[in-house]
């Protein structure tokens, strides 16, 4: 099989409205290559994609990212952001989560403040060194968390960034201990866990918050 219908392969596994990233073709596509072919490889799959772009087989979404378009009666829907910075970010196509929303935004969520941010940050596996990162193409800015983030611990990362306000966010209401008691309750966190990634993080802060709320 050819470069262009193993890239094509790939695709049509895709469904519709749903980002496909130029790193996970070639991630798959080099499986089928030698190793030091891979400039050489990836400079025929970024030609390939600009071909199938220009055949109406896939459109782009932004520099890098792809997409297999759903269509109504006003022709074909564009991808909305909010599904890129989900699979590009929070959670991959298998189900794995590898971000999480902070910030104002999880402020906001938890009803601790009432500020609606303009721009969203996310803590993210996807950020590979520890400065923040604007993407302004999907108005985020992406962190390096300060372990892995993994489907068990991210629900507890939160909370710890709520518990720190390293933003200094402004707290709108009398009660936040409360409010972060009943996020612990409603995730069904586990204190155990939670003083073990509050040491996995070093954290004194979060572990002296636990043991007051836990009197």
């Amino acid at each position: 099989m050819n470069c262009y219908n193993m890239v094509l392969e790939y695709i049509n596994k895709n469904e519709k409205g749903i980002p496909i990233f130029i790193e996970e073709i070639k991630e798959y596509i080099i499986k089928f290559y030698n190793e030091k072919d891979k400039e050489k490889v990836f400079n025929n799959v970024k030609a390939i994609l600009n071909r199938m772009n220009k055949e109406g087989i896939i459109e782009t979404a932004y520099k890098g990212i792809y997409y297999i378009p759903n269509e109504n009666v006003f022709g074909k829907m564009l991808l909305g952001n909010r599904q890129i910075i989900q699979y590009k970010y929070i959670m991959d196509k298998d189900g794995n989560v590898k971000g999480y929303v902070t910030g104002a935004k999880l402020f906001n969520e938890a009803h601790l403040t009432t500020q609606v941010p303009n721009i969203i940050d996310i803590a993210t596996n996807e950020c590979k060194n520890f400065n923040k990162y604007e993407n302004k193409n999907l108005n985020v800015i992406i962190r390096k968390p300060k372990i892995e983030i993994n489907n068990e611990n991210y629900k507890y990362l939160q909370l710890f960034d709520l518990i720190e306000n390293k933003d200094n966010i402004g707290i709108e209401v009398d009660n936040p201990d409360e409010i972060i008691y009943n996020f612990i309750e409603e995730n069904e966190l586990d204190f155990e866990k939670i003083i073990k990634y509050a040491m996995d993080t070093k954290s004194r802060t979060v572990i002296n918050k636990i043991l007051v709320l836990a009197r």
